[in-house]
């Protein structure tokens, strides 16, 4: 065993090794950050001066600077990972929120197109006529420029698409520009 401590404390062509280096004291530790903070690069004037402040060879204060610097750029990576990842659930929850409407407004359009193809009733004597309002509308296929015509016992009241739809879901948003 004695042979082993003595051949850790040499290296190749028995040249013995360099003492390790101490750790810095949290004083040291605290100058060094506070400089960093300042400015993450370090010109060789100011790292002479930190090297004597500190009692380290300036070798040493380099060293920890570029350490630094890696880890800095490390937590900023991790700091960008986690945003990206909070962003990426705001992105896919409002994704399903979307879904759901999108369900839900196939749903009432597949309502509306029931109720225009066979009236308010599914009795057949009820079946609404289509037809465009004048002859400029008469050209065009929008569902905001048809008039459906409710001919249920009599009743002639003549309701454009987008009011029927107004009317079914109970809202005040509008589901074509009206021209």
């Amino acid at each position: 065993m004695n042979s082993h401590l003595h051949h850790q404390s040499q290296s190749q062509g028995n040249r013995p090794l360099k003492p390790r280096k101490k750790r810095l004291a949290r004083d040291q530790l605290n100058l060094l950050e506070t400089s960093f903070n300042a400015n993450q690069k370090l010109k060789a004037e100011h790292k002479t001066e930190l090297a004597r402040q500190l009692g380290v060879p300036p070798k040493q204060v380099a060293i920890w600077y570029q350490n630094r610097r890696a880890r800095h750029k490390n937590d900023a990576i991790e700091h960008d990972y986690m945003n990206i990842q909070l962003e990426l659930g705001n992105v896919l929850a409002e994704n399903i929120r979307l879904e759901k409407q999108v369900s839900m407004l196939k749903f009432e359009l597949n309502k509306v197109q029931q109720m225009i193809l066979f009236g308010p009733t599914s009795s057949a004597a009820t079946h609404p006529s289509v037809s465009g309002s004048s002859d400029e509308q008469a050209n065009s296929s929008s569902p905001g420029n048809m008039i459906c015509n409710w001919g249920d016992a009599g009743n002639d009241d003549i309701f454009p698409v987008e009011e029927l739809y107004t009317c079914l879901i109970g809202s005040d948003t509008q589901l074509w520009p009206l021209n």
